[in-house]
């Protein structure tokens, strides 16, 4: 995938500024894509350029015209195509996990506090997640039929934060049998 979908996806959802894009891209697809600002903007002045986006500036008040981005219907033709293509599955990249994997370089301290670092990490999350995921259960029964699928994706955030969690706070556990398996004192 490439950021050119996921600002053809929010666009598709509903017409924006860059400013609104952006905010928009933080609030979900962040999750699970990155892009920078700058990113994000170059990719708006390409998708126009190339006739997937129309762009209606809007005089404002004491500031630059607000440049408003809406699909085309060449936009919404290349969107559908791209989603109607297989998408093979990404394997996981997490430097942390990299980083457990040459832990045995850590002693045990330096390893639960590693550990509980992420587990700190992953709980903030989660909490997010679910915080989202209520804001969408209390909203407007049709905006929630219109987004279902979009609601899918965090869904899917969620359950994965809590498989993290369970997996570090085993780890967590397995360490301390272990400790008091060798006759440390756990930490």
């Amino acid at each position: 995938m490439s950021l050119r979908y996921a600002v053809l996806t929010l666009l598709d959802i509903e017409p924006g500024s860059g400013y609104d894009l952006k905010r928009r891209f933080e609030r979900s697809v962040s999750h699970f894509w990155s892009a920078s600002h700058q990113q994000m903007y170059r990719e708006l002045h390409k998708l126009h350029a190339e006739g997937l986006l129309n762009c209606v500036e809007q005089p404002q008040e004491g500031k630059p015209d607000k440049k408003v981005y809406s699909l085309t219907d060449k936009g919404r033709m290349e969107l559908r195509d791209w989603v109607t293509q297989p998408a093979a599955p990404q394997k996981i990249r997490e430097p942390f996990l990299v980083r457990m994997f040459a832990g045995h370089h850590l002693s045990q301290e330096e390893l639960r506090s590693a550990l509980n670092t992420q587990l700190r990490l992953h709980r903030g999350l989660l909490d997010n997640y679910s915080e989202q995921n209520e804001r969408v259960l209390n909203s407007d029964i049709a905006l929630q039929e219109r987004y279902w699928l979009a609601h899918q994706t965090l869904l899917l955030g969620i359950e994965a934060e809590k498989t993290w969690i369970t997996w570090a706070e085993k780890l967590l556990e397995e360490l301390d049998e272990k400790c008091e398996e060798d006759g440390q004192a756990v930490k």
